[in-house]
């Protein structure tokens, strides 16, 4: 039995896309206020921009020292990019490849909130996400604003991951790309590695070895395995990316736009205001259990230091060290019981 799949009807989409447009603009209207009115320029502005710029935008994120400048200098040829082991990138660049256009990002998860609002506002406004991760994979903060990013929000069909910096480790290439696997296939949980295209690069050997001609560095660099995933990715992916996002700048505007319903509602910002006050004394009070905890956990340390010294000192002397060492235990247990009780009441205090 032959099942017949669904035909994309396009055109269909986009009338629709647009009706939508037209019932979101009216209602930005209605609301007549200075906000409301440079949201819908800003709608209307980013539609405009990404409609004229007609070539698909691919985005490079990922964590920060990912070597996403250096991929992308790599792909390009350009030598002119920044490239620092810290934090060189903190702006977002377009550069022209292959018919695409290749954003290099700044990274993500850092303590730099401004960096994280630039590349969300780039990964709204681009078709295609790759995803750079080194050697070191994924820790817990980068796992889960990864699994935010795929599965939430619903990049995973735009996204491949490139794992970089590959030649930083010592070991048998096959076998760390196994481990890697593994290691990720874990991090993912419950999630699939297999729904994302994947490759393991050293875009640092790539370029060292096309400006010195170097053949056994391009090699090893399985860089050249990159490019043509990266194409089949494209070419895969591109189509249907360029009908999604427009939707998702149109989303992010949507979000603006409630923001600013809910900032001209007064019930709402009374509501805020006292939400904004709890925030901040519960805020604060954690800071103070946590400076408490460690008191306490310092003095526990201390107690117990000075009871293996008393131990130590009676080692090879004319004392009783069975005796010693019993009345270390009875003290050990008074002082575990003492800093239990401070500890409970500390949490008593702040809850």
């Amino acid at each position: 039995m032959t099942q017949n799949t669904p035909n994309f009807k396009a055109a269909d989409v986009g009338a629709s896309f647009k009706k939508t447009l037209v019932k979101f603009d009216n209602l930005l209207a209605q609301g007549n206020t200075a906000e409301l009115t440079a949201i819908r320029k800003k709608v209307r502005d980013e539609l405009k921009e990404y409609r004229e710029q007609g070539i698909l935008g691919v985005a490079f994120v990922g964590q920060y020292s990912a070597g996403k400048s250096t991929i992308i200098s790599a792909l390009t040829g350009r030598r002119d990019i920044r490239i620092d082991a810290d934090i060189a990138t903190d702006k977002t660049t377009n550069y022209d490849w292959n018919n695409i256009k290749l954003i290099d990002t700044p990274g993500l998860f850092t303590d730099r909130q401004d960096h994280d609002e630039i590349t969300y506002d780039a990964i709204n406004k681009s078709d295609l996400l790759v995803f750079c991760l080194t050697y070191m994979l994924f820790d817990s903060l980068t796992a889960e604003n990864f699994k935010k990013l795929a599965y939430e929000k619903g990049y995973r069909w735009k996204m491949m991951l490139v794992i970089n910096k590959m030649s930083d480790e010592a070991g048998e290439e096959e076998q760390k790309i196994a481990n890697y696997r593994q290691s990720l296939t874990d991090a993912l949980k419950p999630y699939s590695l297999d729904e994302f295209p994947i490759c393991f690069i050293d875009a640092k050997d790539y370029c060292e070895g096309i400006d010195d001609k170097d053949d056994f560095l391009t090699e090893i660099s399985r860089f050249p395995t990159f490019i043509d995933a990266l194409n089949q990715f494209v070419e895969r992916r591109g189509s249907l990316a360029r009908f999604d996002t427009p939707v998702r700048i149109a989303l992010s505007c949507v979000d603006d736009a409630q923001l600013s319903f809910t900032r001209n509602s007064s019930e709402d910002s009374t509501f805020f205001e006292v939400l904004t006050r709890l925030s901040r004394t519960v805020r604060k009070e954690r800071d103070r259990l946590r400076i408490k905890v460690k008191n306490i956990a310092l003095e526990m340390s201390s107690r117990v230091a000075s009871e293996g010294n008393t131990l130590a000192a009676a080692v090879g002397s004319d004392g009783n060290f069975e005796s010693l060492n019993k009345q270390a235990e009875l003290n050990l247990q008074k002082h575990y019981e003492k800093a239990e009780r401070k500890l409970q009441e500390a949490v008593n205090v702040a809850v």
